[in-house]
């Protein structure tokens, strides 16, 4: 055997230990990973090294309803969590030491809490009625909830209040009063304020957006104007927020823009971006140059609501400094849900609820 032949194999051996994600061209998919059924929100540990996923089992399997773990360095499943205490789990936070996990379950009344370094739950919280999102603050000290609404309370959608919970006491302390179906919320980098966007009746124009005050725990503004309103990301200067509208929950009609908001001196919708078919999630990077927004692009092909059908999933990347959408559009799985980065920036994690996966995006060229 030649020379030549045993550089190649050599050569193929190198490469071959390398992972992708260190040789990718910038915003490319790296990695599509198998999670559980109806994957939703996502959080990563402070420290980088792993992701939970809450996987929502919108279809009631008996058993589904679960967090799965993923290693980070590896692109793989470490291990899931099931728990009876879960009741279609939607959103997670971590706290920032990276001990513990909050899960809201959104069908039910209750916060599930999960022991990161045992990835087991060892309690609840419970009062709250569809919990459908929760932030941390920066503190660790305490958690804002919003209440959508759920089955075991007012009905999916009638919910119109913030919880905020001592994460010290696991307790409830205060209920704060905002607009109809409080969908997300976000809490502000120099951790001030808690910016919560109300999904209303779905129709154009009646979403708002409430701004709670955190050292009194009162909304101190109203930002009315937004369709259907789904996802927000604060840019890391604080001084705007990009919010996905997501359009009617019946899918008719279909929202298929981004508002942006001036947050200081009289906060209001200053831009609009038109993005893909009913964008969903939403994140920044922490240079603040770029925002990703993920197309949920599901509809109805059938009469009455019927056959509700995936199109390709997409994802827009929107220029900040100029508010406009720029190339290139990224394919993704089916009916992708929400967008999380990395701390440092590198990768955005996909949640795709039909696919049942996590595609993971490489942001930076590694060549």
């Amino acid at each position: 055997m030649n020379k030549k032949y045993w550089i190649n194999v050599l050569l193929s051996v190198l490469f071959a230990a390398i992972p992708l994600s260190a040789c990718a061209e910038k915003n490319t998919i790296v990695a599509t990973i198998p999670v559980g059924v109806n994957p939703d929100g996502l959080a990563i540990t402070p420290d980088s090294r792993f992701a939970y996923v809450v996987n929502n089992n919108n279809y009631n399997i008996s058993n589904q309803d679960s967090v799965t773990v993923i290693d980070l360095k590896k692109n793989i499943v470490k291990e899931t969590i099931y728990s009876s205490t879960f009741n279609e789990p939607f959103r997670i936070a971590i706290t920032p030491d990276g001990k513990k996990a909050y899960i809201a379950n959104s069908d039910g009344t209750t916060l599930s809490i999960i022991d990161t370094k045992m990835n087991k739950v060892i309690g609840t919280i419970d009062g709250f009625d569809g919990p459908s999102g929760i932030v941390i603050t920066t503190n660790g000290q305490f958690a804002y909830v919003n209440n959508y609404g759920g089955s075991q309370g007012v009905g999916s959608g009638n919910g119109r209040t913030v919880s905020v919970v001592d994460l010290n006491k696991n307790l409830i302390v205060d209920t704060i009063i905002v607009d109809l179906a409080p969908a997300a919320l976000a809490i502000s980098p120099q951790g001030k304020y808690v910016y919560v966007i109300n999904y209303v009746n779905g129709n154009p124009d009646t979403g708002t957006m409430s701004i709670i005050e955190i050292k009194t725990n009162t909304v101190i503004d109203t930002v009315p104007g937004f369709f259907g309103p789904f996802g927000i990301a604060i840019t890391p200067n604080g001084k705007y927020a990009y919010v996905t509208n997501f359009g009617s929950n019946n899918f008719t009609p279909i929202g298929s823009t981004v508002s942006v908001v001036k947050l200081f001196h009289h906060p209001k919708i200053v831009a609009t971006i038109d993005v893909g078919i009913q964008p969903s999630g939403i994140a920044i990077s922490p240079n603040g140059h770029h925002a990703y927004v993920s197309n949920y692009n599901t509809l109805y092909a059938g009469p009455g609501f019927t056959n509700l059908t995936p199109g390709e999933g997409t994802m827009n990347i929107i220029d900040i400094s100029k508010n406009k959408v720029i190339p290139p559009i990224i394919a993704l799985g089916q009916s992708p849900n929400t967008v999380t980065l990395s701390p440092n920036g590198k990768f955005a994690y996909v949640t795709n609820y039909i696919s049942n996966t996590v595609d993971v995006i490489n942001l930076h060229s590694s060549k």
